[in-house]
């Protein structure tokens, strides 16, 4: 392990992924993909066809910025940039699948 520790990580970074990781998921990522799968599934039931690629790029422009709210409100040093990745991935990935999901209802231009 003498290798992980002359890169920078030590072992209370490595033990507190492992066990810490849970509380930071639930306060600071599951949110900001909970304003992302709210905000598809109310396009998907209340806006015009015209409209569903823009509206979902608004919804992932809102959950971008509670994900960024969130790592400033809930602060923790250790994994910060972990849990962004997380969130914003998470949150692209759910505009993918709004995205075919989209076009499988109703087919886009």
């Amino acid at each position: 392990m003498g290798n992980l520790t002359s890169r920078g990580f030590d072992d209370a970074i490595l033990t507190g992924l492992y066990d810490g990781l849970m509380a930071p998921l639930l306060t600071n990522v599951v949110p900001s993909w909970g304003v992302m799968v709210l905000g598809g599934f109310f396009l998907l039931v209340a806006a015009p066809t015209e409209s569903l690629i823009s509206g979902l790029v608004a919804v992932l422009a809102a959950a971008v910025v509670v994900a960024m709210v969130l790592q400033i409100l809930v602060y923790r040093e250790q994994g910060l940039v972990s849990r962004l990745s997380l969130a914003l991935t998470g949150n692209v990935l759910l505009t993918l699948g709004f995205a075919v999901a989209f076009h499988l209802v109703c087919p886009l231009q």
